[in-house]
């Protein structure tokens, strides 16, 4: 079943999907359909309820406060809670003690600052080759 409505989009934002359907040699409208079933889950268990999940929450916190903390505290470990710096310290042994006794049934992100926000992670896959 479809509902018919009237929605009014910037010029701009019609033209790249209209560009799209052209590509995908679809109807304007359709293209439309699927962008919003791909952006608006169905339901509230599809997402994994991300506001309410405090690891996503805190590692965004950590991620948009990076430029500072980068600035104040390169090469330090940082504790972060609901959104908010709680504790700096050089040894990470050190804050975790702190924060294990001050929040013990909470999650709290703890990371080194470094240059970048989250390290690039290089796995190497080892290659088997046939005897001859």
């Amino acid at each position: 079943m479809f509902e018919q409505i009237t929605v009014s989009i910037p010029q701009k934002l019609y033209k790249r999907v209209r560009e799209l359907a052209r590509a995908r040699n679809q109807p304007v409208g359709d293209v439309l359909v699927d962008v919003l079933e791909h952006a608006i889950p169905a339901d509230k268990s599809s997402t994994g309820n991300q506001e309410d999940d405090p690891v996503e929450r805190e590692m965004r916190a950590f991620i948009q406060m990076h430029p500072m903390l980068k600035e104040k505290h390169l090469g330090q470990h940082v504790a972060i809670l609901n959104g908010q710096l709680i504790d700096v310290d050089k040894d990470y042994g050190a804050l975790y003690e702190r924060i294990d006794a001050r929040y013990p049934d909470q999650f709290v992100w703890m990371a080194k600052v470094e240059v970048e926000p989250m390290p690039t992670l290089i796995f190497r896959s080892p290659r088997l080759e046939a005897a001859q």
